[in-house]
């Protein structure tokens, strides 16, 4: 009798190793998205703070035409989305219900706004196009999005009629009521 523990060849030490590796990397990379996807680790995810004034909007090109040259007085709401975006998607349908509230009105404005390019143009107008975004939206908009410190997507901001950020998603209250308060 053999009292050696009976050894495993070494291919099958290497697999159960490799594959303890791949479940591992798997799980971090999973909560990585989960986490980006959800606003981040518990800290604040709205980019441009309540009280800053609110950057110059530009993009490189418009669909559903330009927003108004001068915004001085109006309330505007500034979306930021990306057509790869799976929760700017699930949120378009909210967006686009909370825009119908206010589409009759002159004094509030939606702008939305995407640092994709024109050579995605396709999946552009068709991310617009499937919840009924009519809205103007810029597309090439990266400098206007750094500006707006959009590190999450979806992200939505609130500028008030003096042009200061208002409300954004560290902010108590929903978009409505935000929208509401300040007219």
């Amino acid at each position: 009798m053999n009292n050696r523990p009976e050894k495993k060849p070494r291919f099958v030490m290497d697999l159960a190793g490799s594959f303890f590796a791949v479940t591992i990397l798997i799980f971090v990379a999973f909560y990585l998205i989960w986490t980006v996807s959800h606003g981040g680790a518990g800290s604040g995810r709205a980019g441009l703070a309540v009280g800053e004034v609110a950057p110059e909007i530009t993009a490189a090109g418009w669909v559903n035409g330009e927003p108004p040259t001068d915004l001085t007085g109006k309330v505007v709401v500034v979306n930021a989305w990306a057509t790869w975006c799976h929760l700017c998607r699930e949120k378009s349908p909210e967006l686009v219900e909370i825009y119908n509230q206010f589409a009759d009105r002159d004094d509030v404005i939606f702008i939305g706004l995407t640092t994709n390019d024109a050579s995605v143009m396709p999946a552009i107008k068709k991310f617009l196009e499937e919840p009924g975004i009519t809205w103007p939206n810029g597309y090439g908009a990266t400098e206007s999005l750094q500006k707006f410190q959009a590190d999450y997507i979806p992200s939505v901001w609130v500028v008030s009629r003096s042009g200061k950020i208002a409300w954004n998603y560290d902010s108590p209250g929903d978009l409505e009521s935000a929208i509401r308060k300040q007219l």
